[in-house]
């Protein structure tokens, strides 16, 4: 620990936005992206190496979508332990990949003291076995997110900012979530990433996402803010809806929604 830095004790990035999974509702909206849309290895090491300069990261975890997408993941890697050495590296995946997956990608979780953390959804629970197995051979530490499958998904946002941010905080599985993206760190992945729900929707006068700058002067302070109320907050229900899990390849908004019926008002005519 540095007192002369900023304290993050978790911390999240999307290294490439599109998935090989793309689940009904997912926090990341994996699926209204692309394989086009990812972390560009340039912007991720800048942006890697002012965050050791300025902040002591705990725990790092590094996914998406899907990282192992990623033919140059190893860089991504490499780089995240050469400015972290003393952080908790992690790499989240559904783990569908791991089987096809090349050996230097293995080499280069072993090597950088990567663990793997396994989201169990049902596809992967036919094979968990089998991944776990070629971890195990490649000596690379993992863990599974649940001991049993992800059976349900939550929805929370609404198309209006009248809720309660104490309650819906209170409920929020991602009000600790900080999440960078592009030079800017964010309360949570939802306010860094929903740009693309209000694109893909034409959704109008939802709240701009409220990033903190990690090469501002006052970072320290600005970061403060983020323990705070942001202005998603009051888009989000007091209470979620939850959903079965399922994959969906043709999204529609109230997948998001904790109250579908209310897309009638607000959406677009």
């Amino acid at each position: 620990m540095d007192n002369e830095k900023v304290y993050i004790p978790y911390l999240e990035t999307n290294l490439i936005d599109s998935c090989n999974l793309n689940c009904k509702g997912c926090t990341h909206f994996a699926n209204l992206f692309s394989d086009d849309d990812f972390y560009k290895l340039e912007d991720f090491k800048r942006d890697v190496k002012q965050l050791s300069s300025r902040a002591d990261i705990l725990r790092f975890r590094l996914l998406g979508g899907e990282p192992l997408k990623l033919k140059n993941l190893d860089q991504y890697l490499k780089i995240a332990r050469n400015y972290l050495p003393q952080t908790d590296l992690r790499i989240v995946t559904n783990g569908l990949l791991i089987p096809n997956t090349p050996q230097y990608i293995f080499d280069s979780l072993r090597e950088n003291r990567i663990v793997v953390d396994i989201s169990p959804y049902p596809p992967t629970l036919k094979i968990l076995d089998k991944i776990k197995n070629i971890l195990k051979e490649n000596n690379i530490f993992y863990t599974q997110s649940t001991a049993g499958g992800i059976e349900t998904f939550t929805t929370f946002l609404t198309l209006h900012g009248g809720h309660n941010p104490q309650k819906s905080r209170a409920v929020c599985i991602n009000d600790i979530c900080r999440f960078l993206r592009n030079g800017k760190i964010y309360k949570c992945p939802v306010d860094a990433l929903s740009y693309k729900l209000v694109e893909h929707f034409g959704i109008k006068d939802f709240p701009k996402a409220t990033g903190v700058d990690i090469f501002a002067k006052n970072f320290s302070t600005l970061m403060e803010h983020l323990d705070d109320n942001i202005e998603l907050c009051y888009w989000c229900n007091e209470t979620a809806r939850e959903i079965q899990w399922t994959p969906e390849n043709n999204p529609k908004i109230t997948d998001w929604l904790a109250n579908p019926a209310e897309v009638e008002n607000f959406l677009p005519k």
